[in-house]
């Protein structure tokens, strides 16, 4: 008996042992994996290369760490969304490397937004002017990756595929019969009927007013996209319209979509790569290809390693919701970033490329405030707007020296609001009772648990229109113009492109290119100047192996804890009941293509 026992116990104690040591051979398969797929991007690109783009999933305005999950290291897929900056260096690369060819466009349900693949086809429409070919190829072409292709010398489609084009939209759920069912309520105090952005929470249906401004932006959108789609393919004015009104053009077959001429022929995937071999010089089979990323890291002006050089046009990305948590704009950190670069001596100039639909108030100051310091320092300051630059996005901007915008940016949305909900309501029926003891009637105010009284509300509107007045003065200040022309268009509306350059809230119809050669011709740099990019994109082998491992590995784990879910919902009710609640956000949902 006790001789079973122990042979139990053994085999239990190298059973475990085993496990670990499985583990660990497991994770190191994996780490090298990736290390492989990281080093990868930094390989030589060879010689009569063709730099294949796969225009394919969401399309970002910069390069993420690889998506890290247990499934996908389990599975060996690392998902790493493409990105507009990534596209865009990498055909700037393939214009002057010998070395690459042509481009190859293999196209699929590309997701983005109008100024984001508006870009990447610039670039492309720009790579032409040296004389090499873009081919495209698709089984299905989304309307974005479609977008993109027709700057292409050669535009082929699958026998059996489709050409997807529906024109452009957003929606946006309206959830206050949803919480009148469940006993919240949201007080809202707002500046601008058109800060609309607090709609979805109070009311039932858009209003009028909303819809009309949101319609005004999408047939701007529309009107140039459609237009430029139909002066690509040689089409009249209108033929885009009809295809998908009355032809249902998403549904048809490839033959109806070259029959009205929206591609150049109909082939087989390995058909089209045959011709992008041979017009590169390779045998049949397509060998010799590039990354975007390993072009990108080849490119001279916009290489990460000029950070460390001299006579330089700083680029800051501030992307995403301020001060809205992962992912967005950390107007701390962008504010050191923007306080230091002022500080450098090697930087000559800087251009702030605003990707952003707004967020909090307080955070877009602090920022704003970092532009006038680096001003100050005779630097000159250029802002870039990508698909967003409104509300906040358009606060942070507002103070640049020149304010460049793509033609399909929404921009404006001057106008802030605050959101304070009230469960008491839920309180209620859930059969919980709150008591209060305080030392004075407004201690806890804001409080989810009571509505605010009339004096409280007061109080808030005082704090909201307080905002709004710094928000229109900076406006007026950054743009030179009176606060009241400012407040005559500060109604919270967004504001499309062309409309932003009448109204004088922009300066030029351009790209982060023409942002940086017009700070750089103010900074008097000359023609040899660097492009320093920040702040730096923390890599995937950094987050894993580097200080920031532990964490990282840790939030793998962390996705299948009860407890994680937990305070996931915890940090959302802080947030709400953070002590910024004043914000400046774009009223529309995002437009996509």
């Amino acid at each position: 008996m006790l001789k079973k026992f122990f042979m139990n116990v053994l085999s239990s104690f190298v059973g475990a042992w085993l496990a670990i040591l499985l583990s660990a051979l497991t994770f190191f398969i994996l780490i090298v994996g990736i290390i492989g797929i990281l080093i990868s991007k930094e390989a030589e690109i060879p010689k009569d290369s063709v730099l294949r783009i796969e225009l394919n999933g969401e399309l970002l305005e910069r390069e993420t760490p690889l998506e890290l999950s247990l499934s996908s290291l389990l599975a060996g897929e690392l998902d790493q969304y493409q990105s507009v900056e990534t596209l865009t260096a990498a055909i700037g690369e393939a214009k002057v490397n010998d070395r690459i060819k042509a481009i190859y466009l293999d196209c699929g349900a590309l997701s983005s937004s109008p100024a984001s693949v508006n870009a990447v086809r610039d670039a492309l429409i720009e790579f032409k002017a040296s004389g090499k070919k873009i081919f495209a190829y698709a089984d299905t072409y989304s309307q974005a990756s479609y977008f993109v292709a027709t700057a292409a010398d050669y535009l082929y489609l699958n026998p059996a595929g489709s050409v997807d084009l529906h024109g452009v939209g957003g929606q946006t759920l309206f959830l206050k019969d949803l919480f009148d069912k469940v006993g919240v309520q949201f007080q809202v105090v707002r500046v601008g009927e058109g800060k609309s952005a607090v709609e979805p929470y109070t009311e039932a249906h858009m209003s009028d007013y909303a819809r009309r401004q949101t319609m005004e932006v999408l047939d701007t959108i529309w009107n140039q996209f459609s237009g430029e789609l139909a002066r690509s393919r040689k089409l009249k004015a209108g033929d885009i319209d009809s295809l998908i009104n009355r032809d249902f053009i998403s549904v048809r077959t490839a033959q109806f979509a070259l029959d009205k001429k929206l591609v150049d022929g109909l082939k087989y995937r390995h058909e089209v790569e045959e011709m992008v071999s041979k017009a590169c010089g390779q045998e049949e089979t397509l060998e010799n290809v590039a990354t975007p990323q390993m072009a990108a890291m080849s490119n001279t002006k916009w290489s990460p390693v000029n950070n460390m050089l001299d006579n330089q046009i700083a680029v800051v990305y501030a992307c995403g919701e301020i001060d809205g948590g992962f992912g967005g704009i950390d107007s701390q950190q962008t504010v050191k970033t923007i306080l230091e670069l002022a500080e450098n001596d090697d930087v000559k100039g800087m251009v702030l490329r605003v990707n952003s639909p707004g967020g909090s108030a307080f955070g877009s100051e602090q920022i704003w405030e970092a532009v006038e310091t680096f001003k100050k320092k005779n630097k000159p300051v250029a802002v870039s707007m990508g698909d967003y630059a409104a509300s906040g996005g358009y606060y942070i901007s507002c103070g640049a020296d020149c304010i460049f915008a793509d033609r399909f940016t929404v921009t404006g949305s001057i106008g802030i609001f605050g959101l304070i909900p009230n469960i008491q309501g839920l309180t209620q029926k859930l059969g919980m009772n709150v008591e209060t003891v305080a030392t004075n009637p407004d201690a806890l105010f804001p409080t989810l648990f009571e509505p605010m009284t009339p004096a409280q509300t007061a109080a808030m509107q005082n704090m909201v229109n307080d905002g709004y007045e710094l928000f229109v003065k900076r406006c007026a200040e950054g743009r030179k113009m009176k606060v009241s022309d400012i407040k005559a268009i500060a109604d919270g509306r967004p504001i499309s492109a062309p409309t932003a350059l009448r109204l004088k809230l922009i300066d030029y119809i351009g790209s982060l290119e023409e942002a940086v050669n017009w700070t750089a011709s103010q900074a008097k740099t000359g023609n040899d100047f660097h492009i320093g990019i920040y702040p730096q994109v923390d890599d995937t082998l950094g987050l894993l192996l580097g200080g920031g491992a532990s964490p990282r590995l840790k939030s793998l784990m962390e996705g299948m804890s009860s407890d994680h879910v937990n305070s996931k919902i915890l940090d959302a009710l802080r947030t709400i009941l953070g002590e910024d609640r004043i914000k400046a956000l774009l009223p529309v949902s995002r437009v996509r293509i």
